[in-house]
């Protein structure tokens, strides 16, 4: 499987985060400390999967039209639009008014009772579903930098949410234990840090502690333990091949008629990039 690339750029980057870590890991604030981490993390991490033969596997065919699939895994930006047709599966969250994807409520529920039990903090949602039309909105309001045109928000998949506490919101949100818990545990419950730093170039989104992106397991823990975008892992599981992570099997395929393993619990999830990615679990 593909390892990430590196740049001389990233390279020096990375250097000046490993220079500020040393020198003042415990002087510099919580939420810098934070940056350098990731920062090094994102920059030079590398990826593997421990590939299996389709042989080794009991595949049966599986129609993809009568299956029930998700948009856990879709990949949402600039060069992968949403289709015209799309219609998020959408819910409330606990009555609070806040709508998100169907596909992570429970998770995020789970998350954020995992934070207030380990840090006394409370998570809240700042902004998660958006409709086409308040995206644009947005996108007129703040640009480029910091947001994406209609059709190429993972915001009108209800899969986003911008996250704050109380008093740390936005760039501050690291400054205090909860969103320090939440960077550290968030992929526990399916969630990944969707604009890392060091990564516009790929994401297309300056570093954006604040947000995160429902992909599900084991996917988040992969994404998150080495240092990938959304874009990077999705664009290195190769077409028809079967990969093997702590008890799952992960495949990407292409058609309608789907190749998924026997004696497994099945979830499939449109990519958005013409395919599907199946993950499955004994």
């Amino acid at each position: 499987m593909k390892k990430k690339s590196i740049t001389a750029a990233s390279v020096v980057a990375a250097g000046l985060a490993v220079i500020t870590m040393v020198t003042g890991f415990f002087m510099i604030r919580p939420d810098k400390r934070v940056y350098c981490e990731q920062a090094l993390k994102y920059t030079l991490g590398s990826f593997s999967l421990d590939e299996v033969s389709a042989d080794e596997l009991h595949l049966k065919q599986a129609d993809a039209d009568s299956m029930k699939v998700s948009s856990e895994l879709m990949l949402v930006n600039r060069e992968h639009p949403l289709p015209e047709e799309y219609a998020p599966s959408l819910e409330e969250y606990k009555d609070s008014g806040v709508i998100m994807s169907a596909f992570s409520v429970d998770s995020f529920a789970e998350l954020s009772k995992d934070i207030s039990e380990h840090t006394g903090e409370k998570l809240y949602v700042m902004s998660s579903y958006r409709d086409a039309d308040e995206q644009e909105e947005i996108f007129d309001e703040q640009g480029s930098s910091t947001a994406l045109p209609k059709a190429c928000s993972e915001h009108e998949t209800g899969l986003a949410q911008d996250l704050y506490f109380e008093s740390y919101a936005g760039a501050a949100i690291n400054k205090c234990d909860g969103g320090r818990y939440l960077t550290a545990h968030a992929a526990d419950h399916g969630f990944i840090l969707r604009y890392p730093p060091m990564e516009t170039d790929i994401t297309g989104i300056d570093y954006e502690p604040w947000h995160y992106r429902y992909v599900g397991m084991p996917h988040a823990e992969i994404i998150t333990d080495n240092g990938l975008t959304l874009e990077e892992y999705i664009g290195s599981l190769e077409v028809g091949r079967y990969y093997e992570y702590g008890g799952y099997i992960i495949s990407r395929q292409q058609g309608n008629t789907l190749e998924i393993p026997e004696g497994y619990k099945v979830k499939v999830s449109e990519d958005n990039c013409g395919g599907y990615i199946i993950t499955a679990k004994k």
